[in-house]
């Protein structure tokens, strides 16, 4: 008996002395910073590419006669105003004849923000679900899909609470996120963590990226048929460099059956050296085939 109270005791002194403190300071810690890349859907994976085939051929000429088209709308020239829209237009985008605007209005505290949609030549407000800072809104199919950032600035029990929560409910993890509209336009969905969408020309098919916060400048490319909630990954790789935006763009061929990935990267391992391939990076340009599920690279001699 002498025995077993003493090896009771034995336990107990190393829970006291190394696990209640790494049980506190793990707490603090997404009190604090937030649960950092947990619940991202960040993937790794590693190189696997192919050599181009002839069929591939087209794809290339293609590209080449093109300048690349990351699918962004016309959000680099819009206008300052438009017929109809209260505030200042920040984003548009469009599919066949349909139009999708995001406008801000100056306020005393964070800017407001309205989305119109301009279908059928009548326009609309569509409603913003309270709270939502709404970014990239985009046209797929039918709904309209856009990223919305959820902050961790709020105080340190709030976050502890929302960490719990967030166990059963992805919508309230520190990440960015898709919400997907219904069909009349009046309510949003949470869909899948994610961001930078690309839609192919055909509406039906995206490509999105998607990083964590304790890996920043870390993405995985994932390919979305927007019907289903499937989103394989097709390839992981870093930004290079410290740059603040990504050093890589997506670009669908025109008859939406082909993503190209191309720019420069900073290696391909989750956990790599940062500097991958010295000061000028990695160049790539590859070609993702929906037919085959493969990926090819384009640099390489077929």
């Amino acid at each position: 008996m002498p025995n077993s109270a003493q090896k009771y005791r034995w336990i107990l002194a190393v829970m006291t002395a190394v696990l209640f403190p790494a049980l506190i300071l793990h707490t603090t810690c997404v009190a604090v910073m937030g649960p950092g890349t947990w619940g991202s859907g960040i993937e790794e994976a590693l190189p696997d590419f192919k050599r181009p085939t002839p069929r591939i051929e087209r794809y290339q000429q293609e590209f080449a006669r093109t300048d690349a088209n990351t699918n962004e709308g016309d959000h680099s020239s819009t206008p300052e105003s438009a017929p109809g829209i209260v505030g200042t237009v920040r984003w548009i985008d469009h599919s066949e004849h349909r139009r999708v605007y995001l406008t801000e209005e100056p306020g005393a505290g964070a800017a407001r923000q309205r989305l119109y949609i301009l279908e059928g030549g009548k326009l609309r407000e569509a409603p913003i679900p309270s709270g939502h800072i709404v970014a990239r809104p985009k046209w797929a199919g039918d709904r309209i899909i856009y990223e919305r950032w959820n902050p961790w600035a709020i105080p340190a029990i709030h976050k502890l609470r929302r960490y719990v929560a967030s166990w059963t409910d992805p919508s309230l993890r520190p990440e960015v996120s898709l919400y997907g509209s219904e069909s009349d336009f009046t309510e949003w969905r949470h869909l899948m963590p994610g961001h930078s969408l690309a839609v192919a020309p055909d509406g039906r098919h995206a490509a999105l990226l998607r990083s964590g916060a304790l890996l920043a400048g870390y993405y995985s490319v994932h390919v979305w048929r927007v019907d289903t909630e499937e989103t394989p990954v097709i390839v992981s790789l870093r930004e290079h460099g410290d740059r603040a935006t990504k050093s890589f763009a997506l670009s669908w061929s025109a008859d939406s059956s082909a993503l190209r990935i191309y720019g420069r990267t900073g290696g391909f391992k989750r956990r790599g050296p940062r500097d991958g391939g010295g000061p000028d990076g990695i160049a790539v340009d590859l070609l993702f085939l929906l037919a085959d599920q493969s990926v090819y690279d384009l640099s390489l001699e077929g």
